[in-house]
């Protein structure tokens, strides 16, 4: 063990990184629930959906392990409020995952053509934006060993930067696809057509909640 993993005991970050993998999981999961719906595959759908819901309970034990961790921990470099936040962003997005596919289990959803592209671009760049932030949680040991200085915190600012420019891609393709589902608003039924809208909106909150959490963590950073 370094010195200053020594001076700090078992760093909280192993296990929030252990978390951060098991979101991930959830996303990853998700996004095969999304493609079973894009390609009319349904009867999978309820399938992948529990087992995001069993990703996401699992990583609630995740949390609650470390959550208790940290009320016997003496001695932190970060502040146990801070990081109590930081787990917290972290789970929302595995708990966006989890919402999205209990939303796509509420009623088949009818996926014209010219949707396709729009929609994946969309998808594409909200999990981009969990990817990255997946990329800052894996660096935090680092970043505690330099002090929260020098490189570490400059390759920290530059995914933070990564993560809001994703969100950012996220919103202009967001406002692309709605205009093109409003343009089918008489093709589809009114629960089509609001479950579309109930879709985007929820899945807008993995991209939003990745910048949250980049922008806590520089935060922090901004502290030290």
């Amino acid at each position: 063990m370094s010195t200053i993993g020594k001076l700090f005991g078992r760093s909280p970050f192993s296990q929030i990184q252990l978390h951060m993998e098991q979101v991930n999981k959830c996303v990853a999961k998700m996004a095969e629930a999304l493609d079973a719906v894009k390609a009319g595959n349904f009867e999978s759908l309820d399938k992948l959906s529990h087992e995001v819901s069993e990703l996401e309970h699992e990583a609630d034990q995740i949390k609650a392990d470390i959550r208790e961790r940290l009320l016997k921990r003496f001695f932190m470099p970060i502040d146990r409020a801070e990081v109590l936040e930081i787990l917290s962003l972290q789970d929302s997005l595995a708990d966006t995952a989890e919402d999205v596919c209990k939303v796509l289990t509420l009623k088949r959803l009818p996926f014209p053509e010219d949707l396709v592209e729009d929609f994946d671009k969309f998808v594409g760049f909200n999990i981009k934006a969990c990817e990255i932030c997946a990329s800052i949680i894996n660096q935090m040991d680092e970043l505690i060993e330099s002090g929260f200085g020098g490189v570490e915190a400059e390759r920290i600012r530059g995914f933070a930067k990564e993560t809001a420019l994703a969100e950012h891609e996220a919103d202009v393709v967001q406002l692309q696809l709605l205009k093109k589902i409003y343009a089918h608003d008489t093709d589809f039924s009114t629960g089509e057509f609001h479950l579309w809208m109930r879709v985007t909106r929820v899945l807008s909150r993995l991209a939003n909640d990745s910048e949250n959490l980049a922008n806590r963590i520089l935060k922090t950073l901004s502290l030290k």
